[in-house]
C-alpha cells in the first residue's frame, strides 16, 4: 500500500482543525459608479466553493471563519478580502481592460486566480461563440487561441474536426484533445469509415463535440500543457478543454437568439477552357463515343460547334465555367434557442430549448438538432450544495456526402466534368426506368452527381443525453466533500443505401448500423483550505474516479434489392448481421497540494495513478504492470507585487513540469474473438478479429512536458504579453509495425515509438483606445511547433500510414522528420544529375520522398474589436504557415486533361514513340507525383461582426438587452499557395494533409439578434 502514503498523509492534514468555525457571510458588489454588478464569481479562495451575486448585486456563501473571498468578473480587478468572523462584506470592485477574467476554469473543474496558476490556459467566453457561429462548435476557435490548430472535414453540416494542441502528441492513437463539460469528461472522437486507405469512400458522420449548442455555453478553458491538464491523467496527453455551461447564477429573466446564416460555396479551380470533352483532341461524334470518353477533356478546340453529347442531343460546343455554381444551391442554417432563467432562495435554475435547421449546400442535403438543457444549483440545507445537469439532444442529418473517391461522390464528379459539358444536363439524374443516367460509361463508378444526390442515402440520427450531479458539503472549518456523477450516453443509427439502378452496382445495397455508447464517470474529492498566519495558504484536495465505457454496434447489411427503389433491409435477398462489443474500465486516485506567499508566490503540485482494463493480459499478474503514476509540479511568481514601476501594472513568471499518458484501445493484450457475418450448415463461425499480433505486455505510452513563461502589463494595462516555452516527450509510444504476411495479421502492436514536441506560443493584446464614446482592442496570437519523431519500432526508419486514391501521394512517419509527411514520388536522375526519361520519353519513377509535414509548425490569429455610441465592429484574420498537402484534385485534373499545365505541346507528340498528350500527362502523373505536393500555408479572413446594443430607453421596461449584429464567416483566402484547391480541404479528420472529392469551401452571411427580457 506504500502507493497511497502520500495521499494518506494529505487526507490526514485536511482533517487537521476541525475545530474552526463556519460563517454565513452576505453583502452586495456594486462598481465605481454605485451601481450593482450581477454575476460576479465569489469565492472561497483555494477551493472551488463559490456563489454568484444576483440581478441586484447581493450574495449569501457559507465558509470557514478563517477563509479569504475572491471577488471577480470580466472587465473588472478582482479582490481579496479576508473573512475574519465578519458575516457582511460589501465590495465596490474598479474596471480593469483586460479581456479575460482573472478567474478562469482550471482542472477538475475548480476555478483559479489566474496569477496563481503556474501554466498556460487561454479562456473563451460564450459570447464570442455565438454571433458568427459554426455548426461544430470547435471551428469558432479556429485563430482564437496560440497553440491551437483546429481544422475541418470538407464534409459539409455537422462534419468532424481536427483539433490538435501543441503538436501531434500519438504516434498512432489520438490525437484529439479530451473536453470536459462540467467537470464530466467527454469522448470526441472523428467518425469515418475513411482511415487512410487507398480505396477510402465514405461520409464524414461528424464527432461528439459537435452537438453541443453554442448558445449553452458560458466559456471554454484551453488547458495545453501538462501541468494544467496533470489531474486527467490518461486522458491528458493531447490537452484539455474544459466547457463550462450557463446556469441561472442571479441572472434572472429570459433570452432569446436567433441566427440566421445563408451558405454559399465558391469554387478555386481554374481548369483549361481552351479544349472540351473528346479523345485524341477530336470531338465526339456519336452519343456512344461521347459516354464512352466520359471525363475526358483531351478533345477537340472549343469552338461553338454543334456537337453530340452522351444523351444524344447535341449542345454547342463552349466552356462551361460554372458548373459548380450551378450545381450547388444556396444552403442556409437558421438557429433559435430560448433560455429562462431563475433564481430563489437556495438556489437557481436555467432550462434552454434550441433548434437548428440546416439546408446544406449539396441538394436534398441538411442537418436538423434540437437541443434542450436543463441547469439547477441547489442548496436543500446549509452547507450542501447540489448542481445538478442535463443536456438532451436529438440530431438528424440527412444525406451526408460522400467524400474522396468518385463512387457515389457528387462533388468529385461535378468538379471533373468535361470542361463542354454543362452539369445542368445531368439534372434527370435517372433514365426513365429509374436507373441512373450515365453519362461516363467507360467508368462506371464515375456517378452522376445528381443521382448520387437524390437517390444515395447517407442519413444518421443521434439520441444523447449528457447528465451530471454534482454533491459538495462544507463542514464549519472550511473542509468540503464533493461527489459527482455524470454519464454520456448516446444511440446513432447511420442509414446507407446504394440504391437500385447504380450503373457500379444495378442490384443495390442497404447498410443499417446501430451504435449504442454509455461513458459513466464517478468521481469523490475531498479538500481543504487553510491559512497559516497572514501569508501562508496551504489547501491539499484528495480525489478517485471510476470509469466504464460501453459500446454496441449492430451492423445489418442487406445485398440485391428484390424490389426496386425500396430501400428497406427487409427487401434484401441476401443478408448478414454483425456485433462488434466493446467493454473497458479505468480506475483512478489522485491528489493536488497548492500553496501560497503573500499573494505573490503560488506552488502546485498534483500527483495521479491509473489502472487501465485495456492493459490486462491474458494471465495478469500482480507483477504486471496494469496502472502508470502522473507527478506534476507548477509555481508562479507574481514579481510585480515586489517590484512595481510606472510603467508596469502586472508581471508574472510561471514554470510547469508534469507527465501525462495514453492508454491503449481495447482488445490489444490477447486474442479478441467474434462471430463471422456468415455460418456453415446453420451453424455460426468464429474468426479471430485481431487484425494485429496481440502484445499482453503492452504498457500506456506517456509525456512529460515543461513550460516556462511570463505574463506581463504595462501602460496602465493598456498592452498585455503572455509567452510561453514549452517541450513535450512523448515515451513508449504503442505502434503498429508491419508483419510477415505468413503470419496472419498485418502488423503487430508495440511500445517502441518516441516524439517530441517543443515550441512557443505568444498572445499580445493592445487597446491602443479607450474613451467613454470610443474603444479599440487588437489581440494577436502567434505560435511554433517543433514536432520530430525520435523512434519507431526497433530497425524501423519509416512507415507509410495512409494512401492517396490516386496512389501517388501518401502519409508517413520518418525518423528524425516531423510527424505527418507528405510523401510523393521523385524524378529518377542520371548520373550526371539529368532527369532520366522511360523508353518512351516520359520522365521516369524515382524515389518516394517526403517533402514535408501536413501540420503546419506556424499558426496564428489576429482580432480587431471596436466599440462606438452601441455600435461593436469585429475582424478576425487567421494563417497557418509551413504545411504540406497533396492534392488529388490536381491530379486527377492532369490525367483528365484539366489542368492548364496539360495545355503545353497539347496537339503535339512526346518522346520516339510520339506519345500523344494524354498518354504522355497521365504516366507524368503516375511517375512524378511530387509536382502534386503544394504548400498549403495560408491567411484567411475569418470572420466579421457588425452589432448595435438599442439603447435601454427605447427597449421599455420588459426589455433589457437588445443586440442586432449582422455577421459573416469564411469570407475571404488573403494569401494561399495551393492552386485549384482549399488549402484547408480534407476528407478525413484522421488524415490531415490528403484530399480529394470534398465539397468546396462555403461563405457565410447572416444575421444575428440577442434579446433579454
Amino acid at each position: 500500500m506504500k502507493r497511497f502514503t502520500w495521499l494518506t498523509f494529505l487526507l490526514l492534514l485536511s482533517l487537521h482543525g476541525l475545530g474552526y468555525a463556519q460563517v454565513t457571510i452576505s453583502g452586495k458588489v456594486t462598481d465605481s459608479q454605485g451601481s450593482a454588478l450581477p454575476g460576479v464569481t465569489v469565492l472561497a479562495r483555494g477551493t472551488n466553493q463559490g456563489t454568484s451575486t444576483n440581478s441586484d448585486g447581493g450574495y449569501t456563501l457559507a465558509v470557514a471563519d478563517t477563509a479569504s473571498l475572491v471577488f471577480s468578473s470580466i472587465g473588472y480587478n478582482p479582490q481579496t478580502v479576508a473573512v475574519r468572523g465578519r458575516t457582511t462584506i460589501n465590495i465596490t470592485l474598479s474596471e480593469n481592460v483586460q479581456a479575460l477574467g482573472e478567474v478562469v476554469v482550471t482542472a477538475l473543474n475548480v476555478a483559479r486566480e489566474r496569477k496563481t496558476l503556474g501554466y498556460s490556459v487561454t479562456e473563451i467566453q460564450g459570447t464570442s461563440l455565438t454571433q458568427a457561429r459554426e455548426t461544430n462548435v470547435t471551428n469558432s476557435l479556429v485563430g482564437k487561441v496560440a497553440g491551437l490548430n483546429v481544422n475541418s472535414t470538407s464534409g459539409g453540416a455537422g462534419s468532424s474536426s481536427n483539433v490538435i494542441i501543441r503538436g501531434v502528441s500519438s504516434l498512432s492513437q489520438t490525437n484529439q484533445p479530451l473536453y470536459v463539460i462540467n467537470g464530466i469528461p467527454v469522448e470526441s472522437q472523428p467518425s469515418s469509415a475513411n482511415t487512410g486507405s487507398r480505396w477510402d469512400n465514405s461520409p464524414d458522420l461528424g464527432d461528439a463535440i459537435s452537438n453541443i449548442n453554442p448558445d449553452d455555453i458560458e466559456s471554454i478553458s484551453v488547458l495545453k500543457g501538462a501541468a494544467a491538464s496533470a489531474l486527467y491523467g490518461y486522458r491528458a496527453k493531447a490537452g484539455v478543454i474544459l466547457i463550462t455551461t450557463k446556469s441561472a447564477k442571479g441572472n434572472d429573466g429570459v433570452e432569446f437568439n436567433s441566427n440566421y446564416v445563408a451558405e454559399k460555396v465558391y469554387t478555386l479551380t481554374d481548369w483549361q477552357y481552351v479544349y472540351g470533352q473528346g479523345a485524341n483532341n477530336q470531338k465526339p461524334t456519336t452519343a456512344t463515343g461521347a459516354a464512352q470518353v466520359g471525363n475526358s477533356s483531351w478533345g477537340g478546340k472549343l469552338d461553338g460547334s454543334s456537337v453530340v453529347q452522351f444523351d444524344g442531343t447535341s449542345r454547342p460546343y463552349v466552356a462551361q465555367k460554372d458548373n459548380v455554381k450551378n450545381f450547388y444551391r444556396t444552403g442556409s442554417s437558421w438557429t433559435n434557442t430560448l433560455a429562462f432563467n431563475k433564481s430563489f432562495t437556495g438556489g437557481s435554475v436555467r432550462l434552454s430549448a434550441s433548434n437548428l435547421t440546416n439546408k446544406g449546400v449539396v441538394p436534398n442535403s441538411g442537418l436538423d438538432r434540437q437541443t434542450f438543457n436543463l441547469a439547477g444549483t441547489f442548496e436543500p440545507f446549509k452547507r450542501l450544495t447540489i448542481d445538478a445537469r442535463a443536456n438532451y439532444i436529438l440530431e438528424q442529418a440527412k444525406n451526408r456526402a460522400i467524400l474522396a473517391d468518385g463512387a457515389g461522390n457528387a462533388n468529385f464528379n461535378v468538379l471533373f466534368l468535361p470542361t463542354s459539358l454543362d452539369v445542368r444536363s445531368l439534372s434527370a439524374g435517372t433514365n426513365p426506368d429509374g436507373s441512373e443516367l450515365m453519362y461516363n460509361t467507360g467508368n462506371p463508378y464515375n456517378t452522376n452527381p445528381y443521382f448520387a444526390a437524390n437517390k444515395f442515402v447517407n442519413d444518421t440520427e443521434r439520441d444523447r443525453l449528457l447528465s451530471s450531479v454534482n454533491a459538495r458539503y462544507t463542514f464549519d472549518n472550511g473542509l468540503f466533500l464533493q461527489g459527482r456523477v455524470g454519464r454520456d450516453g448516446y444511440t446513432n443509427r447511420f442509414t446507407s443505401v446504394t440504391p437500385s439502378g447504380t450503373a457500379y452496382l444495378p442490384t443495390g445495397r442497404i447498410t443499417e448500423v446501430t451504435t449504442r455508447f454509455s461513458d459513466l464517470n464517478t468521481d469523490g474529492l475531498v479538500g481543504k483550505s487553510f491559512e497559516f498566519g497572514s501569508n501562508f495558504t496551504f489547501a491539499p484536495n484528495l480525489g478517485a474516479s471510476y470509469r466504464r465505457i460501453k459500446t454496441e454496434a449492430f451492423q445489418n447489411i442487406g445485398n440485391d434489392l428484390a424490389v426496386f427503389g425500396l430501400n428497406n433491409i427487409n427487401n434484401a435477398k441476401n443478408k448478414s448481421s454483425q456485433m462488434f462489443p466493446t467493454d473497458q474500465e479505468i480506475q483512478s486516485v489522485y491528489g493536488s497540494l497548492d500553496l501560497s506567499y503573500k499573494e505573490y508566490l503560488f506552488l502546485t503540485g498534483t500527483l495521479r495513478r491509473d489502472w487501465f482494463s485495456t492493459l490486462a493480459g491474458p494471465s495478469s499478474t500482480a507483477n504486471q504492470e496494469l496502472g502508470i503514476t502522473y507527478p506534476g509540479v507548477s509555481g508562479s511568481f507574481v514579481f510585480s507585487e515586489l517590484w512595481r514601476p510606472e510603467f508596469l501594472a502586472f508581471g508574472k513568471l510561471r514554470a510547469g513540469y508534469s507527465r501525462v499518458g495514453q492508454a491503449t484501445l481495447p482488445y490489444q493484450t490477447q486474442l479478441n474473438y467474434a462471430f463471422l457475418p456468415v455460418g456453415l450448415n446453420g451453424n455460426p463461425l468464429g474468426t479471430i478479429e485481431n487484425v494485429n499480433i496481440p502484445n499482453s505486455n503492452l504498457k500506456a505510452s506517456s509525456a512529460t512536458e515543461f513550460e516556462i513563461g511570463t505574463e506581463l502589463a504595462v501602460a496602465q494595462n493598456r498592452v498585455r504579453l503572455d509567452l510561453t516555452f514549452y517541450k513535450k516527450n512523448s515515451d513508449k509510444e504503442i505502434v503498429f509495425t508491419p508483419a510477415s504476411i505468413t503470419s496472419g495479421y498485418q502488423g503487430a502492436v508495440l511500445n517502441a515509438g518516441k516524439m517530441e514536441n517543443k515550441g512557443v506560443e505568444m498572445l499580445l493584446t493592445v487597446q491602443p483606445v479607450k474613451t467613454a464614446a470610443f474603444s479599440w482592442t487588437s489581440s494577436f496570437n502567434a505560435a511554433y511547433n517543433k514536432n520530430t519523431v525520435l523512434s519507431l519500432a526497433a530497425g524501423q526508419e519509416q512507415s507509410v500510414y495512409a494512401t492517396s486514391r490516386s496512389n501517388a501521394g501518401f502519409l508517413g512517419q520518418i525518423v528524425d522528420k516531423p510527424f505527418g509527411q507528405v510523401m510523393a514520388y521523385d524524378n529518377k536522375y542520371n548520373a550526371d544529375g539529368t532527369i532520366a526519361l522511360t523508353p518512351n520519353g516520359v520522365p521516369a519513377r524515382g524515389d518516394l520522398r517526403a517533402f514535408g509535414s501536413a501540420f503546419h509548425p506556424w499558426t496564428g490569429g489576429w482580432s480587431n474589436d471596436f466599440t462606438f455610441a452601441g455600435f461593436n465592429f469585429g475582424v478576425l484574420v487567421d494563417g497557418k504557415f509551413g504545411g504540406k498537402i497533396f492534392s488529388a484534385t490536381d491530379y486527377y485534373g492532369t490525367v483528365f486533361g484539366l489542368r492548364k499545365q496539360t495545355l503545353v505541346n497539347r496537339e503535339g507528340t512526346f518522346g520516339s514513340d510520339n506519345l500523344d498528350a494524354a498518354t504522355y500527362y497521365s504516366t507524368l502523373a503516375d511517375n512524378v507525383s511530387k509536382e502534386f505536393v503544394q504548400n498549403a500555408s495560408f491567411i484567411k479572413l475569418r470572420q466579421v461582426t457588425l452589432g448595435y446594443s438599442f439603447p435601454t430607453k427605447l427597449l421599455g421596461s420588459k426589455v433589457q438587452r437588445l443586440t442586432l449584429s449582422l455577421v459573416a464567416r469564411n469570407l475571404a483566402i488573403l494569401m494561399r499557395k495551393t492552386d485549384n484547391i482549399d488549402p484547408e480541404s480534407s476528407y478525413n479528420a484522421f488524415t490531415q494533409g490528403l484530399e480529394l472529392g470534398g465539397i468546396p469551401p462555403v461563405r457565410t452571411f447572416g444575421l444575428n439578434l440577442n434579446a433579454k427580457f
